[in-house]
């Protein structure tokens, strides 16, 4: 009897894994997808369309974090019915790889914030490009200058 229970909970388990294996494969191919086609061409990037890449990248983070969590209550109801020490295993490797995309996940927003940052950058060189006809910014009478925004390094 106690081997029947175990082989019907390994057989979820298998179940289980297989569609887990599924859809980190689902979520690998995405990832790839936002990743190798980002939008460079030659030494130049549309830096709006790589912000938006990177955000997609966020966005498939965030459900493959939602995933592992779910799968992480899933594996605690039945850790004690299966074989304790594969059981632990593969829970320390899933919180490992939890904490891994968690840190992903940072590093990625703090990515599109920095893009963010270069394209308000980017224009505002366009604009000031475009002001004069010889590309440069040039001296205006306005002794308070209070439309020259010194450069900050609000960045850190």
């Amino acid at each position: 009897m106690v081997t029947t229970m175990k082989m019907a909970y390994l057989e979820e388990w298998a179940l289980l894994e297989r569609d887990h294996s599924s859809s980190l494969h689902g979520a690998i191919e995405a990832l790839k997808a936002s990743t190798l086609r980002l939008p460079v061409v030659g030494a130049i990037a549309d830096i709006q369309s790589l912000k938006d890449a990177v955000g997609s990248a966020v966005d498939v983070m965030q459900a493959m974090a939602s995933s592992i969590c779910s799968l992480l209550s899933k594996n605690e109801i039945r850790i004690k019915t299966i074989v304790h020490l594969q059981v632990e295993e593969m829970n320390s490797l899933v919180v490992e790889i939890a904490d891994v995309t968690a840190k992903e996940r940072a590093l990625l927003e703090q990515c599109r914030d920095f893009l963010s940052t270069l394209a308000a950058m980017q224009l505002e060189n366009a604009y000031i490009t475009t002001k004069s006809p010889t590309g440069h910014q040039q001296p205006d009478n306005n002794p308070d200058n209070t439309h020259l925004k010194p450069f900050s390094s609000d960045l850190q």
